[in-house]
Formats: structure tokens, C-alpha cells, sequence
């Protein structure tokens, strides 16, 4: 194993073994800090209200990127932890989403100030991904370079697009009765079946976008009754509807109403709305990024959308070009399936160190 990989497997490993839920990220931004704190560079604290903070390092109103990834991971009972080794790769909650993008910044840090290299960069370290997003929503209120990368397991592959989403919360009323006569009752867990049903044949559910792929909806969550024996009155659904590029929120939202406002004894909230975005293939930034991926690897960048919403939606909003891109497989993420290959770790790093020689002119 190359010296490289090496430290970049000891590092996230190191990063993984830091539990960082959502809500608890004081311990991996204090190892964070403390790495960073002899390199000299400038580096603060940028509070998110009513959570931990973000960490910035080596901002400068003259740099033209931001790199970021998220120190905070889902709940450790979706995944395993501690993480472990085993032939050449790592696995684990986090090792993937998002410790490996961590270290890579970390490293790509400390390698070019120890090499003297240019560094135009800001890396941003924020908080709260995995749930609300506010330390990205806080981060994008600053003044920032124009092009960023969002470190996010893609299979090495450029992310120059992202699907959006709506979350609803519904209520479905039923009627209660004993369960022996349940024909006297409704049934609101069957009209919460039923009303599932109906919203599955939206039209805007069947479009398919080249990079993000097919639309659909995911139902997060679904509650109710008490397994005592009667009928269900109450049942709650939790509902994300993807949005792609070229769809927007405002119509989706205005025709999940349409059927849900067609249910009189069904109620609801919109919880959640986030904007999709594309990025034209043929911009600056996207160019001289798949530049960087040819000259790091020898092979032609491959291009791809984000299927799921990550930092890069805030930053899209605040007006810059965010291309999502990190090594690893998104599907096993959230789950005890999760892993890393360290070889793609060591590709991202090359790909990005070479993004900076670039940009560095």
C-alpha cells in the first residue's frame, strides 16, 4: 500500500471511530480543529444557531473554490460501528458519508502547505447534513468563492446535476369500532393504503431526467393503530416525492394537493422543500474539473446527477456552481452495508490536488 492511501485509510478510519450523529458533532469538530490548528492558516468557527458550528479553514477573499463535506453522520443503529479494515477497504457508518471526504480535505490541507503548493481554496466543515441542513443554509449566507466542490459518495463520478424533493406529513382520519365489527369502522391505515396508492399515479412521478434518472416518491414513514382490537382512526404518513431538474417544487407541490384536498378526512403539512438544479456541461468550472480528472487519471471524467439532496442545494441557492463528487457508493450508505475502497479515496485526492494546480494557475 502507497504511503498515500495509507494515511488516508488511518485517517478516516480515525474519523469513523469519532461518533458524530447529527446533534453530537462537538468531538469530531474539536479533532478537526486541533489537527488544523498548527498549519498556521486562518481558521474560525462559524456558529449555526441551535447547533454545534462549521468549521472554516483558509478563507481568503481571493480564492475561487470551496471544498466541503459533512462531519456529522446518521444515528450509529443504521449502520456498524466502530468501522473496521479488511482488504483494502474500509467499512462502516461514515466511512463513506462522509469521513472519507473529510480526510481528503484534511490531507489535501496539510499536503500542499507542507509542499509549499498554492492553495486558493476554503474548506468548509459543516454540521447538520444529515438532518435539517443548517449548517450549510449558515454557510451559504457568507461571502464565498464562486465554484464549489461538496464532497459526497459519487463513484468518482461529476455530479454537475441534483434532483430536488417535497416532504409531506399527512393525517388520515378513520373511525374507530371494535375490531370484531371493524365493518362499522374505517379503517385510516386502508385509506392511508389507498390514498399511497392514488399518489403513485402522478403524472410528474414518471418523468426521467439523463443525469439524475427517474422521479418517484419514497413513503419515510407510516404509523398508526395500537394493535389493540379495534379499528385504526388515526394514521400518519411521511412522504418524500422526488423533483428533477426542470421540474419545479411549485407545480409538484400544487398537484399532490389536488388529490390530497380530494381526501376530506385527510389533513397535512409541507415539512420540506428543496430546489433541484443542473449545471451546463460546457461551463468554466465543469471543464476544468473533467481537465483535472483527465490529467489525474488518464481517462475521461464520467458525468452524473445526485439523486439525493446534499449541502449543494444551499450553495446552488446562494449563487454558486456546486459540482457534487467524492468517492464510494451512495446505495449501501444509511445502512450496515456501507464501505469504502480505498483506492477510489486515493483517486479522489489525486483528482482534487490536481483541480487546485489548475485553478492555481
Amino acid at each position: 500500500m502507497n504511503h498515500l492511501r495509507e494515511k488516508l485509510r488511518d485517517l478516516i478510519f480515525t474519523l469513523a471511530s469519532i461518533p458524530s450523529p447529527s446533534g453530537q458533532e462537538g468531538a469530531i469538530l474539536e479533532f478537526i480543529w486541533n489537527r488544523l490548528k498548527p498549519l498556521n492558516i486562518p481558521l474560525r468557527r462559524q456558529m449555526v444557531p441551535d447547533r454545534f458550528y462549521n468549521l472554516l479553514a483558509n478563507e481568503s477573499p481571493d480564492n475561487r473554490l470551496l471544498i466541503t463535506a459533512h462531519v456529522d453522520t446518521v444515528p450509529h443503529w443504521l449502520g456498524v460501528f466502530p468501522p473496521r479494515i479488511r482488504d483494502g477497504r474500509l467499512e462502516g457508518l461514515g466511512v463513506c458519508d462522509d469521513k472519507a471526504g473529510v480526510a481528503i480535505m484534511i490531507l489535501l490541507l496539510e499536503e500542499r502547505l507542507r509542499q509549499g503548493a498554492p492553495l486558493p481554496v476554503t474548506f468548509a466543515f459543516v454540521v447538520d447534513e444529515e438532518r435539517e441542513g443548517q449548517g450549510s443554509a449558515t454557510l451559504s449566507k457568507e461571502p464565498l468563492p464562486p465554484w464549489a466542490v461538496v464532497l459526497e459518495p459519487t463513484e468518482l463520478k461529476l455530479a454537475i446535476a441534483e434532483g430536488g424533493s417535497v416532504e409531506f406529513e399527512i393525517h388520515i382520519r378513520g373511525k374507530s369500532a371494535h375490531g370484531s365489527c371493524h365493518l362499522e369502522g374505517e379503517n385510516a391505515i386502508d385509506k392511508a393504503i389507498d390514498l399511497v396508492s392514488h399518489l403513485k399515479r402522478l403524472p410528474f412521478l414518471y418523468s426521467e431526467h439523463p443525469l439524475v434518472g427517474p422521479g418517484g416518491l419514497n413513503v419515510e414513514r407510516i404509523s398508526g393503530g395500537d394493535g389493540e382490537l379495534r379499528v385504526p382512526d388515526l394514521c400518519t404518513l411521511e412522504i418524500d416525492f422526488r423533483v428533477l431538474p426542470g421540474q419545479g417544487t411549485g407545480p409538484v407541490i400544487e398537484e399532490i394537493k389536488k388529490v390530497l384536498d380530494g381526501y376530506p378526512s385527510v389533513s397535512y403539512v409541507v415539512k420540506d422543500i428543496s430546489e433541484p438544479f443542473s449545471l451546463n456541461k460546457e461551463s468554466p468550472f465543469v471543464r476544468q474539473f473533467a481537465e483535472a480528472y483527465r490529467q489525474a487519471l488518464k481517462e475521461e471524467a464520467r458525468f452524473s446527477g445526485m439523486p439525493s439532496w446534499t449541502d449543494a442545494a444551499h450553495l446552488h441557492s446562494a449563487g454558486l456552481e456546486p459540482i457534487v463528487f467524492g468517492p464510494g457508493e451512495l446505495a449501501p450508505c444509511h445502512t450496515p452495508e456501507e464501505y469504502l475502497e480505498l483506492e477510489e479515496a486515493e483517486k479522489a485526492y489525486l483528482i482534487l490536488d490536481r483541480l487546485i494546480d489548475l485553478l492555481a494557475g
